[in-house]
């Protein structure tokens, strides 16, 4: 190239190799690397551009110059100078100009200390080695699946199971804080595989593998999701978890067929359990029903005998009241009643004490008969 002072083939201004006597040694446009140039460099190219602008002079001011013989020509050292400062000024300040993509954000660095972010468009800053700048970007969504080997995705549930597990996790660059990935992170995708396994296995310890396989796989993800941003966070990673998706949750080959036979026998207990329920549900309400009537019973018949016995023992204390006042009387009395209630159910023969036995009177048909007539 002829901005390259290995290139033996001469610069810009002609000349040859250092083998060539009377020849330029070498280009004075060598690029300083990393936007700026040695010092020392750079004097000892203006002292090559000086004596060979000197050379120049002292050929054209031979015999045989282009103006004439005798005639000693222009020295042009000063202006060959001064373009020559001119373009490295040039090259110096570019280093100041960034133009960053819709999609990048540029982190500022002062001496190798962060001092502020560029956002898109065209910004400038103190040219280098003063400070640089670094582009990243920021929009690109990346993604990095983790659970591609038995190591990663064999995980230990909260029921003491294993579930084997893959899943994809997607970030991308903190828009904010650029600096952090830069300075922070120097493997971003080992980074967040390693956090994101850890919290993983975390969470799956704290769940159930029948939740982690069926009904709570949304919720593992978004508290995955959650932990592993703000682990990320805590290092200044400067990454942003976008999503973690479970693309995978098994339980192990080797013994996948015996937890099939396990889910079986579960359905089936669920069943006969369900069957139980929905009997105990129709029996227990009619036991239920059938004691409180058979209670019910008991206390009705518990008050009907208190309260006969409550009246038999009144109406015996009214008769002992009688009898203490009359006691003949009362004798009689309860005698009379006591064979009346005797005799209305006995067969009745009925004697004179003068002629003995009278004939037979059939007072039940005589009764019946009147019976009859009054109906």
């Amino acid at each position: 190239m002829p901005w390259d002072d290995k290139n033996k083939s001469g610069g810009p201004w002609g000349g040859g190799s250092e083998d060539e006597p009377g020849k330029d040694a070498g280009s004075p446009w060598t690029r300083p690397s990393g936007g700026g140039g040695n010092n020392n460099d750079l004097e000892a190219q203006m002292k090559r551009m000086q004596e060979r602008f000197r050379k120049r002079s002292n050929g054209n001011g031979g015999g045989g110059g282009r103006r004439g013989g005798g005639t000693t020509g222009p020295n042009f050292g000063p202006l060959g100078f001064v373009v020559l400062v001119g373009i490295a000024l040039l090259g110096w300040l570019s280093t100041s100009v960034v133009m960053v993509d819709p999609t990048q954000q540029a982190a500022v660095f002062r001496f190798g200390k962060w001092q502020t972010n560029f956002g898109p468009g065209l910004h400038f800053h103190l040219p280098a080695p003063i400070e640089e700048h670094v582009l990243v970007e920021v929009e690109n969504r990346k993604e990095t699946r983790i659970g591609q080997n038995l190591e990663e995705s064999l995980m230990l549930t909260q029921d003491e199971n294993i579930v084997d597990i893959q899943f994809s996790v997607f970030w991308k660059v903190d828009s904010e804080h650029p600096e952090n990935f830069i300075l922070n992170v120097k493997n971003p995708i080992e980074a967040v595989e390693q956090v994101a396994e850890s919290v993983m296995r975390e969470v799956v310890g704290k769940t159930r593998l029948q939740s982690v396989i069926t009904t709570e796989r949304d919720v593992v993800q978004q508290e995955a999701r959650k932990q592993v941003q703000a682990l990320l966070d805590d290092y200044r990673a400067g990454i942003q978890v976008l999503a973690i998706t479970i693309d995978k949750s098994d339980p192990p080959q080797q013994v996948i067929e015996a937890f099939n036979d396990v889910n079986v026998a579960e359905q089936d207990a669920e069943t006969n359990i369900n069957q139980a329920t929905q009997f105990a549900n129709e029996v227990v309400p009619q036991a239920r029903g059938t004691a409180q009537r058979i209670l019910q019973e008991s206390e009705a018949y518990r008050d009907q005998v208190l309260a006969d016995a409550q009246g038999e023992a009144s109406r015996f204390e009214q008769i002992y009241e009688e009898y203490r006042k009359a006691p003949r009387v009362t004798r009689e009395r309860m005698y009379l009643e006591t064979m009346e209630r005797v005799l209305e159910r006995s067969d009745k023969l009925i004697m004179d004490q003068e002629s003995g036995a009278v004939p037979y009177l059939p007072l039940e048909r005589t009764q019946r008969t009147t019976n009859g007539g009054q109906q």
